[in-house]
């Protein structure tokens, strides 16, 4: 018999089989008796030494350390805890697909050049300390490579909502870019009306305003915004 990773081998005492438990297999295979009954005989058997298992490894198996997720350290840095957790899933989908699939996180190639540093598998009592130096250089090096391009003045749609009619509400942001936004003014297109909207309150550089208006329209996914002017604080 052979149950999971391990084989068990049955054998028999030099003590004699009792005749109700002969009778009890006789009867189970004629049906009298019922399964439980065969199965109680069977296990006073084992008990009294009657059939004795001996279990013993199967020698051709072969057990694997479990994979552990979690990460059993605790770095000081939360990125770096992110990047231990992702770990994994760098080496089993290899480094283009692990880089697709995580671009969301903005340190994501911090921690593949991590990984391919040999003190990502040092192992020493003061790991935690190496692996935090090796990822604040790693940082700071890719952030100086990384060409820094003007953020323009821009407007990002929200949502569009269904007010019934053939007219839709329309939430939306106008962002100043790198530097403050004193006016701006934008025009909401759609394929049935335009509408021109202006701005005179001050913009901070890097941040946002919220706003809405309503515009009719057949095909609220075609509806467009852009900025047609817009007046910057350097230029006062």
């Amino acid at each position: 018999m052979v149950l999971g990773v391990g084989i068990i081998t049955i054998s028999y005492s030099e003590k004699l089989v009792p005749d109700w438990i002969k009778n009890t297999a006789e009867w189970y295979g004629d049906g009298i008796t019922s399964e439980q009954e065969y199965l109680d005989s069977i296990k006073f058997l084992i008990d009294n030494d009657i059939i004795i298992l001996d279990k013993t490894k199967e020698t051709s198996a072969v057990i694997e350390d479990p994979i552990i997720l979690t990460p059993e350290e605790s770095f000081a840095d939360p990125r770096i805890t992110t990047c231990d957790i992702l770990y994994q899933s760098y080496v089993s989908q290899g480094q283009f697909q692990f880089q697709q699939e995580y671009s969301y996180i903005s340190y994501v190639n911090d921690c593949i050049d991590l990984y391919q540093d040999k003190v990502w598998h040092y192992q020493g009592e003061d790991r935690l300390e190496r692996v935090y130096n090796k990822f604040i250089e790693i940082h700071e090096k890719n952030i100086q490579t990384i060409p820094k391009v003007p953020l323009e003045p821009h407007v990002k749609i929200n949502s569009i909502i269904d007010t019934g009619n053939e007219k839709v509400m329309i939430k939306f942001d106008i962002c100043a870019g790198d530097v403050q936004l004193d006016k701006a003014k934008v025009l909401v297109k759609s394929d049935i009306e335009t509408i021109l909207i202006g701005s005179d309150k001050d913009i901070s550089e890097n941040s946002c305003r919220n706003y809405e208006t309503q515009i009719y329209t057949k095909h609220p996914k075609n509806i467009d915004i852009e900025i047609v002017e817009k007046v910057l604080a350097k230029n006062k």
